[in-house]
């Protein structure tokens, strides 16, 4: 049984949370929350923490004792290196959303402490466990699409007014795209341009990237100010091309690949669609499968750096 402590439950730790509950294999002991709790939803695991009959505590100690196997720090980036350094000292493995700290320099000391401690550091970006996200891999490991001319992703919502964790859309959503240019194209690329509209809220809020890599073009738009949710990604080649739709959490996904017809002509098209979100507990199957290992490889502990690694980059385009 792995028994479980959540650091922070708002949106993001009650998302772990649900998923966590349902696991046979999983135990959730303890829920830190906030000191001083200003709002109702900052009592949140207050009240989970009675249904489910744990511990609720304000005293980040209460998770670092020794039958606590497995922390999710899920509280506002601007504690994530005093919390998530304290935790891995303390020998338990992390799920820690993203972004990785708030630069490169914190990134990279977290990830040196888990490699010093021997604990999995596991980055929160559960974009790359969307089951249609999965089958996209799937589908362009096999070179269905060709020789890939260009990515374009677009995520965007209006969650500005509401959106708690002050360091602006580009490292909240924005940085989601980059992960998946890493994971579905290259961890390597040029930052050919990066321009950002102010507004009355964050600095960068809808932001647009043009990536590089070798012969392939990423365009990415990033939002906290649009009037509706959207996310929408698609990767073109020369002799086809897959398109993903919006995500299960707004309702429906659907994956389209389109294949070109030679010549020319109306190319041949096959749809997939996907209504449940099972993204989160994907990426905690995956965890758990990490950390019953025992040994971790590099990659895996640098998902998160190599992100905030070509963040840098972009802010200093």
């Amino acid at each position: 049984m792995i028994k479980v402590a959540i650091i922070g439950c708002g949106n993001i730790g009650y998302k772990r949370l649900k998923v966590i509950q349902k696991d046979k294999q999983s135990k959730i002991v303890t829920i830190v929350g906030k000191r001083k709790p200003n709002t109702s939803i900052d009592y949140l695991g207050e009240v989970i923490s009675k249904k489910i009959k744990c511990h609720y505590t304000n005293k980040i100690q209460d998770a670092l004792k020794p039958d606590i196997d497995v922390i999710i720090l899920a509280t506002q980036p601007n504690l994530f290196m005093r919390y998530g350094s304290k935790i891995i000292k303390a020998k338990k493995h992390l799920l820690i959303e993203k972004p990785l700290g708030l630069n490169s320099v914190q990134a990279n000391k977290l990830v040196q402490l888990a490699r010093k401690n021997n604990v999995f550091l596991k980055t929160g970006f559960n974009l790359r466990y969307d089951d249609g996200i999965i089958l996209f891999k799937k589908l362009l490991k096999k070179k269905i699409i060709g020789k890939i001319y260009f990515f374009k992703a677009e995520y965007v919502n209006g969650s500005v007014k509401t959106n708690k964790n002050k360091i602006g859309s580009l490292k909240d959503i924005g940085i989601h795209c980059i992960n998946l240019f890493e994971y579905l194209i290259s961890k390597d690329f040029k930052i050919v341009s990066n321009s950002s509209q102010k507004n009355e809220y964050f600095k960068d809020d809808n932001g647009f990237l043009t990536l590089k890599t070798k012969n392939i073009l990423g365009t990415v738009h990033y939002s906290f100010v649009r009037w509706k949710n959207k996310f929408c990604l698609e990767i073109s080649g020369s002799k086809g091309s897959i398109v993903i739709e919006s995500l299960p959490k707004w309702g429906s996904q659907t994956i389209t690949l389109f294949k070109r017809v030679f010549p020319s002509g109306t190319p041949k098209i096959k749809e997939w669609s996907f209504k449940r979100d099972n993204s989160w507990k994907n990426e905690w199957s995956f965890f758990k499968k990490k950390i019953k290992k025992k040994k971790f490889n590099l990659e895996d502990l640098n998902e998160g750096l190599v992100s905030m690694k070509n963040l840098k980059k972009i802010l200093s385009k």
